[in-house]
């Protein structure tokens, strides 16, 4: 049976271009790699804490205290992830082990049409010495969210404990995104999930892409004309004969990426219906020798309507050095309190 949160319109009052301004109510760090694959460039100690309750909290400035990292914790991988090289590849290893957890797919609630996949994202508002805000949003691709109702899948191993329901129904569902400029891309507070989670007694475990996995304007300037070796992680369209709904498993796909002079990263590859909205991953190499996981962006289908030959038709891949300043711009200033200046 779906789930259908009880407060679903306490974020769509507000204007589409005025998100939430409640804070994170919670976080989850992983070390996304191993050898030969080293660990994304070091996280804000917030994004690296433990895990805490969802908790509405009166004040949507509060801080959080800088905490020590998260323990890892045991996760299965995707279905298709043998197809992406063998269960034993380094850099699938290390996808797997920083955001199994960090896809979400949904649709048009009852419809079999829209289908795409979100992912979770911790903007880093501010740091001091003793506090950082971060605030969580969900990310996609702005076409597949232009209707009235939603329907998240609720897949395993996302939800402490593990739910009877399957999905969960979000009505006025356009309103609570911001589209992010031209972009193609939109943000969702995460807040009223967590509310909502929190009022039915279970709570999100996920993973995030948090500010050290997202890749840095440096990063993205290394892409160029040489195709790249990549993977896109989200959640396909299975229909099985006979099935009241699609199934989504999450798979994830290996490809290439690339840049032609001052156009956009094109995704050469596999790209099935459902993947609109999905993270795009990279291994980067290091002034050490070693190489880094990176997380480039997200990943929209190409135009329809272009020739299948040229670039146009090819799938894009929005970079972070867009996406960061974009979501930083749509989140609420945060106030500093008077105990605080100095």
């Amino acid at each position: 049976m779906p789930e259908s949160p009880e407060t679903p319109e306490s974020s769509s009052s507000s204007s589409p271009s005025s998100p939430s301004s409640s804070e994170t109510p919670q976080t989850s760090e992983t070390s996304p790699s191993r050898e030969p694959v080293a660990e994304p460039a070091a996280e804000s100690a917030a994004e690296a804490g433990a895990r805490t309750e969802a908790e509405p909290a009166a004040d949507p400035e509060a801080e959080s205290p800088a905490a020590g990292p998260g323990d890892e914790d045991d996760r299965d991988g995707p279905e298709g992830s043998d197809g992406a090289g063998g269960s034993g590849s380094s850099v699938e290893e290390a996808i797997l082990r920083a955001a199994a957890r960090a896809t979400l797919p949904f649709q048009a609630a009852r419809q079999d049409r829209s289908f795409a996949t979100a992912f979770w994202y911790n903007d880093l508002v501010s740091t001091n010495a003793n506090h950082e805000v971060i605030r969580q949003y969900l990310v996609t691709a702005q076409a597949r969210t232009r209707y009235e109702i939603g329907q998240f899948t609720l897949r395993d191993g996302l939800a402490e404990p593990e739910l009877p329901a399957d999905e969960l129904v979000l009505p006025s569902f356009a309103k609570k995104w911001t589209a992010l400029g031209d972009l193609g891309v939109a943000v969702m507070p995460t807040t009223d999930l967590h509310i909502h989670a929190e009022r039915k007694g279970w709570s999100w475990s996920t993973d995030e892409v948090t500010s050290g996995l997202a890749a840095q304007p440096d990063d993205i300037a290394l892409i160029g004309t040489e195709p790249l070796p990549a993977y896109v992680l989200g959640h396909e369209v299975d229909e099985e004969p006979g099935g009241r709904y699609a199934d989504r498993p999450q798979v994830l796909l290996p490809g290439m990426v690339s840049r032609q002079d001052a156009e956009p990263v094109r995704w050469t590859g596999p790209f099935p219906l459902g993947l609109a909205g999905a993270p795009v991953f990279t291994v980067l190499p290091m002034e050490d020798g070693r190489a880094k996981l990176v997380c480039l962006g997200l990943a929209l289908p190409g135009d329809p309507a272009a020739d299948a030959a040229t670039a146009a038709a090819a799938p894009t891949v929005v970079t972070f050095d867009l996406l960061r300043p974009a979501i930083h711009a749509v989140t609420p200033r945060h106030k500093r309190r008077w105990w605080q200046r100095g």
